[in-house]
């Protein structure tokens, strides 16, 4: 009789409830179901560790080792690519280390938070806005802290004040070998280095010290056009956006051709940071770009920019993304030439540079700080709809030529996407890293490195 993947190991599953402090579920535990699956995939997992701290996890990863079983580590379990769980397992649940705590005041209008991994980004901006702080954090309230820093973290004053990883000041992880490291510029930088940007190859973050800055409001919000003058929109916002100040975040978001007979407007989102005087001045060259239908633009607290997200019921997402040093008019044919072939797409084109372009491009494992726009696409709805269309959307990030890949916008990836992710040093420095710290590969995905010299099935 063969055993499903669920159920397969029950072996020292006792030994393992003694040995943590949080939970230790199995399928038909009270909870199990909340935790098998994330926002867009479904796992049968053997084992889902909730851990209560660092040393839960380690007592998860004994156990995957001593049954040869395979590891995902789960924070908010937003990632399209489903990295958070798996089949016949073990879960590594961090979700329970959500607490938020004021580390030190200071100096000048900084203040360093300790954060743990399995918080979200609305609780952590919520818990931060009591001070007056923000951290750039994402677009999405119910992301999960170690989820969004595994890859970078690009959020809504990225052109202000960078990556949310570049704010990382200190770390907590444990390793594959079950050892707990506290790692930050001086004490083992090497891996500290890493975690900025690949940590879900390296080992189980449990904490963040992170510095957040004095924001206690932005202006947010959205200036709609119509959707006939998309082109002239998104040529206009790239051309400002080139050279505009650091203090304005933004993006333009295009909706799939299919609901274009409503007149889907066209939509440039809009974050301006930095002190409030001449916030309004900022926007008014993206303001003459076109027929504005609806201006939502105004002062918010930092944390209400965080939207919530649901998942319709059936639909599949399809997520792919493109990094690019520079705009151009064929990069703009390209993508409206796109649209009409693909009607299922949304896309959306996001503004970098600025102050995350000034970070030097070997100071964290995110390789891209050349990157001056991002294209994140979406074949929205479910498979049965994507249907022909995935074949070209597939295709369209050869066409577009993107000189890179960020992590966390890709439901699907490829050996190829790991390459643009990590390109040329920081692929190796990976690899001898990988090599030092994961030797047996435990902590694997289709987006992690694999050690120096290993090859992969």
């Amino acid at each position: 009789m063969t055993n499903t993947p669920a159920v397969r190991v029950t072996r020292g599953i006792d030994t393992l409830r003694a040995a943590v402090t949080g939970e230790v579920l199995t399928e038909g535990d009270t909870g199990y179901q909340t935790a098998d699956r994330t926002l867009t995939r479904q796992g049968r997992p053997a084992v889902v560790v909730r851990c209560a701290g660092a040393a839960d996890v380690a007592a998860a990863l004994e156990y995957a080792e001593a049954h040869d079983l395979a590891v995902s580590v789960r924070s908010g379990g937003h990632h399209m690519a489903g990295f958070g769980t798996n089949d016949g397992g073990v879960v590594i649940d961090v979700r329970p280390l959500d607490e938020v705590t004021l580390v030190t005041d200071g100096p000048g209008d900084r203040a360093t938070f300790r954060v743990g991994t399995g918080a979200t980004w609305g609780a952590v901006a919520a818990y931060l806005a009591k001070t007056g702080h923000a951290i750039s954090s994402g677009d999405t309230a119910g992301v999960g802290v170690g989820g969004l820093m595994a890859g970078g973290g690009i959020g809504w004053m990225v052109r202000r004040h960078g990556l949310a990883i570049d704010s990382v000041q200190a770390a907590e992880v444990v390793t594959a070998d079950g050892s707990v490291h506290r790692v930050d510029a001086t004490d083992e930088p090497e891996l500290f280095w890493g975690l900025r940007g690949a940590a879900g190859g390296l080992g189980v973050v449990t904490s963040y010290d992170i510095s957040a800055v004095h924001q206690p409001t932005v202006l947010f919000g959205s200036l709609l056009f119509p959707w006939t003058q998309a082109d002239q929109v998104l040529s206009g916002w790239a051309e400002h956006m080139a050279v505009a100040p650091d203090e304005l975040t933004s993006s333009v978001q295009l909706p799939p051709t299919m609901i274009a007979d409503r007149q889907a407007p066209v939509a440039i989102k809009v974050c301006v940071a930095g002190d409030a005087a001449g916030r309004e001045e900022i926007l008014a060259p993206l303001r003459s770009l076109g027929a504005v239908l609806t201006d939502t633009v105004t002062e918010v607290p930092y944390a209400q920019v965080l939207a919530d997200e649901a998942m319709p019921p059936g639909w599949t997402p399809r997520n792919r993304n493109g990094l690019f040093d520079a705009w151009s008019p064929d990069l703009g044919e390209r993508l409206a030439d796109a649209r009409l072939r693909l009607p299922a797409m949304a896309a959306e084109v996001r503004a970098l540079g600025g102050a995350f372009g000034r970070i030097p491009g070997d100071a964290t494992a995110f390789a891209h700080r050349d990157a001056r726009f991002m294209v994140n696409a979406v074949l929205i709805g479910s498979t049965e709809l994507h249907g022909a269309q995935i074949e070209g959307f597939e295709r369209l990030w050869d066409e577009l030529l993107p000189e890179g890949a960020y992590l966390n916008f890709l439901s699907d990836p490829t050996a190829a996407d790991l390459d643009r992710c990590y390109p040329g040093p920081h692929r190796a420095r990976l690899a001898a890293l990988k090599q030092a710290v994961d030797p047996a590969d435990v902590f694997r995905t289709t987006l992690t490195v694999p050690p120096a010299g290993a090859l992969r099935g």
